[in-house]
């Protein structure tokens, strides 16, 4: 039997509702088509909702409490082994990985993936990995139109086409959506599918079987996309994104840091009144009328189209060289985007879903379940180990994941009875859990008087928290301890909560 390939397909803050087989109003016929022959989960989760907790997690099969880069201000140390890379490494694989990174800071001018070395064009046209283990690394940092979008592997690209970068980067707020001038042909997406495909042509002229991460840098803020993306959707003819019924007056019942959103509209890092936060994370509360929000959602649409244009271009250049049938095909997003949901932009901090619930399709024609819809929870943590699994590699004793391959396999099976998602955007004593179960969803929030509890069927927006009320105590103390136990005895950097807090 031949080794099984592996192409990983990661975005950058796609929410879970993104995909066109469960969302009428977007368009995404090659994501559909990837459905079509695979399982897709509608109970996906993120182990963090940050991006570089998140992608430290993915390639160290670790939740971030146990690698301990936990903000977007850490470091995933390049000491770190093994990765997601390293069994396959010693299986012989060509391993890859390629787009976008984030496993170091990038606005410290002292990290690799920061200014100014990310715009050392000499460095990276002739580095190309090591990278975390994997052999070879064409890599960037950022989202669209942001400055230090355009370094690393992706600016030397654009320079060998004669682009301006100047002309085209550097000129848009984190908050702004619509319309970029940036030739189509020369988008990240672009460099990222041209450089997976010619990956895949290496391992093939090699003889040796692949793991290739592509991770494409939309549908992040700021969101500026090329036409015909950028106008592709009627504002007034997708969902109404906004306040749900009930919403903001519920937030009196939440934790404080839920109003100091709405207090200061507009500022990307809110001061909060807990004295234990020094910031609100990636969260905001934007000043966009009802109409500026559905235009701004229209463009986010758009970005994920062009995303699904490009997947489709690997998808078919596996089909033309005979190797759908022998590869693993995995589409996620390292997190989701609250995109004006609950009057709150971005991700982070808040648990509802919209920030924490991702995509996640799997497709191996003839191994895994085809064109079935499964609600069994996931967690990206557990991809590293289900990749393993199904390669037949030795999976390291390292990785906390599940093996999900029973549950890939039959939509009817299930391995986790819940998930756990962490936070702990700053360094300080506060730190957040997650735990979201077949009825309930909880946020423990360490060292604090207040927390969270909903009916996640009879109140999917989180308008009532169940915390205090006297009914639910048995319940809440269950799944606290159900927390502790996930947190107990795991050799971290980072202290752990409290066993059991009520």
């Amino acid at each position: 039997m031949k080794p099984l390939n592996i192409l990983f397909l990661l975005t950058d803050q796609q929410r879970f509702d993104t995909l066109g087989l469960l969302n009428p109003h977007i368009k995404t016929p090659n994501l559909d088509r990837l459905a079509r022959s695979g399982i897709t989960f509608t109970r996906a989760f993120a182990p963090s909702p940050v991006c570089l907790p998140c992608r430290a997690s993915l390639m160290a099969g670790q939740y971030p409490s146990t690698h301990g880069a936990t903000h977007n201000h850490a470091q995933l140390s390049q000491s770190h082994l093994p990765t997601m890379a390293t069994p396959f490494r010693r299986a012989g694989y060509h391993t890859h990985i390629i787009g976008k990174s984030h496993l170091a800071p990038c606005h410290d001018p002292t990290s690799f993936e920061s200014a100014p070395h990310i715009h050392n064009r000499g460095f990276f046209r002739n580095w190309r990995g090591p990278w975390y283990d994997f052999e070879r690394a064409d890599i960037n940092i950022g989202h669209s139109t942001e400055k230090h979008a355009c370094g690393m592997h992706y600016g030397v690209w654009l320079e060998e086409r004669g682009i301006d970068t100047s002309k085209y980067f550097g000129h848009t707020r984190y908050d702004q959506y619509g319309p970029w001038d940036l030739p189509l042909e020369h988008h990240n997406s672009a460099w990222i599918a041209e450089t997976v495909i010619k990956s895949i042509d290496d391992a093939q002229h090699r003889n040796r079987p692949f793991l290739l991460w592509a991770n494409f840098q939309d549908p992040h803020n700021p969101c500026m996309v090329p036409e015909p993306y950028a106008s592709m959707y009627d504002p007034n003819a997708i969902p109404t994104f906004g306040f749900k019924p009930g919403e903001p007056d519920c937030f009196k019942d939440k934790p404080p840091f839920y109003r100091d959103l709405l207090a200061q509209p507009g500022e990307y890092a809110c001061k909060p009144t807990d004295p234990l936060m020094t910031s609100a994370g990636n969260v905001s509360h934007l000043p966009f009328t009802a109409q500026q929000t559905q235009q701004n959602a229209a463009c986010y649409y758009g970005m994920v189209s062009l995303i699904d244009y490009h997947v489709g271009r690997i998808l078919d250049h596996l089909e033309r060289l005979g190797l759908r049938e022998n590869t693993l095909v995995v589409f996620a997003s390292d997190h989701g985007d609250l995109l004006g949901d609950h009057g709150l932009w971005w991700k982070s901090l808040v648990c509802y879903d919209e920030s924490i619930r991702v995509p996640l399709i799997a497709s191996l024609p003839g191994r895994l379940a085809q064109n079935q819809i499964s609600r069994a929870f996931q967690s990206l943590v557990d991809l590293p180990t289900t990749f393993c699994d199904l390669a037949g590699v030795e999976r390291p004793h390292q990785f906390e994941g599940v093996v999900q391959t029973p549950a890939w396999c039959d939509a009817a099976k299930s391995v986790r009875n819940d998930v756990i998602v962490e936070e702990r955007p700053f360094n300080t004593a506060w730190a957040q859990r997650i735990l979201i179960n077949d009825t309930h969803k909880l946020a423990f929030y360490a060292n604090c008087p207040y927390g969270e509890l909903y009916d996640v069927n009879a109140d999917p927006h989180h308008i009532h928290n169940l915390w205090s009320r006297a009914e639910h105590q048995s319940l809440k103390f269950d799944m606290l301890t159900r927390i502790a136990s996930h947190d107990a005895g795991k050799r971290r950097p980072n202290p752990p909560t409290p066993m059991v807090a009520t």
